[in-house]
């Protein structure tokens, strides 16, 4: 059966597309024969929906358009489709995805009509496109990567200027007369090419697409509150089944729907995983083509198009890109140790072993292939510098760095209880056994001292410290939704301490000496900002179902920054309970946030001030100030650090002082302020507040009173106590 000629029009609206077909559509058939076939997609609209200008579903023009195509394929009528075709996947969709009945060549008939006058014809039509429109299709056309090209299954690509021409008749003569000798030209040309199971660009930018796909997201699946949302920002509701069915879905809102098969994809994966690129460590074998599918090869039967090959569509290209690619994704850091070697020479030589791969003189050859094909795929960063190396994703480490982060979560799924690390661990557990990943190989080499004082297996099933409960939470923080709490009646309680429900948006769950707590903003109805607080996840339920309000991601980030200010400046998670206090503190006025602090003075023993000083970090630096050496100390000092206060009497028995500017209710009320200094017990004299002093001494009071004396107080009594606590202290 003789192969069929038909053609697609190509070029942005008000292009003269339609004046084209109008005159192409007698010089495709003979003296007397019927002319082509125009199938324009207006018409096909107005057919389907009554008007031209309604943008209804694209998917019912398609079909229409897609059996037509085939219908008149099988009559052996040439066929003219008149639509913009501006995107690759628009083109590809009936280039080659399209299942034809009997063999096609397709001509591309691309008009290159500028800009400014498509938008001028555009103005004189009765049914204007939008501007953007225009101007967002003409970008595309001329995108050099991804602009129309024969290898995307036509025979030729056939250039028109309408606006260098009074006549198109001739011109489209003269390009109908000369298309036999090029295609001709271009077939020989290609016969000494290796094609393999990926030669067809659209199999190929499948693969490729599906690789990019995974290796952002492994499996596809929504295992953590921000996965979830960005694939949900994808795709939503996410799609069920295989793993090549969800890819499908995905591939196709990503790409385009000629790109979503998912038998064609089960194949795709199939071989990504015989040929090594499903595994974390490194692979030494070569890459294998795959078979060239028999519905590929052109027989009548199969309705195969007729076009030309990308450039990975030779079999040697193919296999040495693939084989770098598969290099990229196992080591996407791999660069070469030695300061100003050449990248591209150090990953030549990384797999030169492997068959297939460049060669070592072949550096401009890797560097045109990653920019020509691997880097318009999104494999690299077009504005990022090549010596930071190539990185894919989310591959981002090496299996013996995998193995540090495992220990890492581990410890902190098991010493901190931290619900989220939990299921975080089970994950990666799971994962390094897929890529053969010993995750009990490495010890840890560090590790917590300090560690969670509730076990979240006996904890409440509906409290937020159980680990399916904490999933709720995290997914409205990444959400910024507001949530219905229960703080539990008869858990540990201060005196400014919420209770019953509570009404707010969550901000952060954070880990803070003993436990995880939720920070969060109180909801005040009639108010911007509420009151910022925290609570112990232990002692908090959530509802099992909740409302669905959600604030601005602007709103959250502000609240997220007023948190963040609050503990910069508390040193803890006690913010008080005034708001008007908080926004003081908040505030980017240095002024006012200074009207807002009180300065704590204490004066301390040397054996205190040998650990208060070495604490640069508990309270803000900037509002930190320690006493200066006396004469003759020989304990050092960095010259930056906040050594300003001049100190006491070399006799004093407390003679370097310190001084604090912190919140009002820190000094008010602050548990860990008063945990960390009260421990100091003699070693430290209060000046300043004298409240806070006078605190000190009444608890000391009552401390003595509670636990009793067994011996009658006495001088060297009390001054063996003293000595007892500080040597406790002492770092000898």
């Amino acid at each position: 059966m003789a192969t069929l000629r038909c053609h697609l029009l190509i070029g942005q609206p008000a292009s003269g597309k339609t004046t084209l077909a109008q005159v192409l559509a007698p010089l495709l058939t003979g003296t007397g024969e019927a002319p082509a076939l125009v199938l324009s997609t207006d018409v096909i609209r107005a057919e389907v929906f009554g008007d031209a200008a309604v943008q209804g579903p694209w998917v019912d023009i398609q079909q229409r358009l897609h059996q037509r195509i085939q219908e008149a394929v099988a009559a052996g009528t040439p066929v003219i489709v008149d639509a913009t075709h501006a995107r690759r996947a628009w083109r590809l969709a009936i280039t080659q995805a399209l299942p034809l009945p009997a063999p096609v060549e397709w001509i591309g008939w691309w008009l290159y009509t500028d800009l400014p006058t498509s938008l001028e014809w555009n103005s004189r039509r009765q049914r204007a496109v939008p501007v953007p429109v225009i101007q967002e299709m003409a970008a595309a056309l001329a995108d050099p990567h991804f602009g129309p090209c024969r290898a995307e299954g036509f025979a030729a690509i056939c250039a028109v200027v309408p606006t260098h021409h009074s006549e198109l008749t001739p011109v489209l003569q003269a390009e109908l007369a000369g298309l036999d000798k090029r295609i001709r030209s271009a077939t020989n040309r290609e016969r000494k090419l290796q094609r393999h199971g990926y030669s067809r660009l659209l199999d190929l930018e499948r693969l490729l697409y599906l690789i990019r796909l995974l290796s952002s997201w492994p499996d596809l699946s929504p295992t953590d509150p921000a996965s979830t949302e960005e694939l949900e920002a994808i795709l939503s509701p996410l799609p069920q089944g295989d793993l090549a069915a969800r890819a499908a879905a995905f591939l196709g809102q990503l790409h385009g729907q000629c790109f979503a098969d998912a038998t064609a994809i089960r194949s795709d994966l199939a071989w990504l995983e015989a040929n090594g690129f499903c595994s974390a460590v490194p692979v030494s074998g070569p890459i294998q083509l795959a078979e060239v599918p028999q519905r590929k090869r052109g027989d009548v039967a199969s309705g195969a198009s007729h076009g030309g090959l990308p450039p990975m569509g030779d079999g040697p290209v193919f296999l040495r890109v693939m084989t770098l690619l598969r290099h990229l994704l196992q080591q996407p850091f791999d660069r070469p140790a030695e300061r100003g070697a050449n990248l591209h020479q150090h990953l030549i030589a990384a797999t030169e072993a492997i068959p297939g791969a460049y060669l070592s003189g072949e550096t401009a050859t890797l560097r045109k292939d990653l920019e020509k094909i691997l880097t318009p795929y999104g494999f690299r960063n077009r504005n990022d510098n090549v010596r930071h190396g190539y990185c894919l994703g989310t591959a981002v480490l090496s299996p013996p760095r995998l193995r540090e982060l495992h220990n890492v979560v581990r410890q902190t799924a098991g010493r901190l209880a931290d619900p989220s690390a939990q299921d975080l661990l089970a994950e990666l557990d799971e994962r390094l056994g897929w890529a053969g990943i010993s995750a009990d190989a490495m010890p840890p080499v560090r590790s917590y001292a300090r560690h969670a004082v509730v076990d979240t297996a006996l904890v409440r099933r509906d409290s937020l410290a159980a680990p399916r409960r904490a999933e709720v939470i995290e997914a409205a923080i990444v959400e910024h939704r507001r949530v219905q709490l229960q703080r539990y009646p008869g858990v540990g309680s201060f005196a400014d301490s919420p209770e019953g429900e509570l009404r707010v948006w969550p901000l952060q769950l954070i880990f803070h000496n003993v436990g995880w707590y939720l920070l969060f903003e109180e909801d005040q109805v009639g108010h911007e900002q509420g009151l910022i607080r925290s609570e112990r996840l232990d002692r908090l339920a959530s509802p099992p179902s909740n409302g669905d309000l959600r604030r601005s991601p602007e709103e959250h980030a502000a609240a997220l920054a007023r948190l963040e200010r609050l503990l910069h400046h508390s040193g803890g998670i006690y913010f008080g309970s005034d708001v008007l206090q908080q926004l003081a503190i908040a505030s980017t006025s240095a002024q006012r946030r200074s009207q807002a602090l009180t300065t704590l003075r204490f004066c301390c023993a040397p054996w205190a001030f040998a650990f208060i000083r070495e604490g640069l970090q508990r309270y803000p630096i900037e509002h930190t100030r320690f006493s200066k050496p006396l004469p003759g100390d020989s304990w050092w000092h960095h010259p930056k650090a906040p050594h300003l206060l001049e100190p006491g009497p070399t006799d004093s028995s407390h003679p370097y002082p310190v001084e604090l500017d912190l919140p009002l209710w820190t000094v008010a009320a602050d548990v860990d302020l008063r945990s960390w200094l009260f421990a100091f017990g003699g070693g430290i004299r209060i000046e300043n507040p004298n409240a806070l002093r006078q605190e000190l001494v009444d608890r000391s009071r009552e401390a003595i009173e509670a636990n009793g004396s067994r011996q009658p107080s006495s001088e060297p009594a009390e001054q063996a106590l003293r000595s007892r606590f500080s040597n406790r202290l002492r770092s000898d």
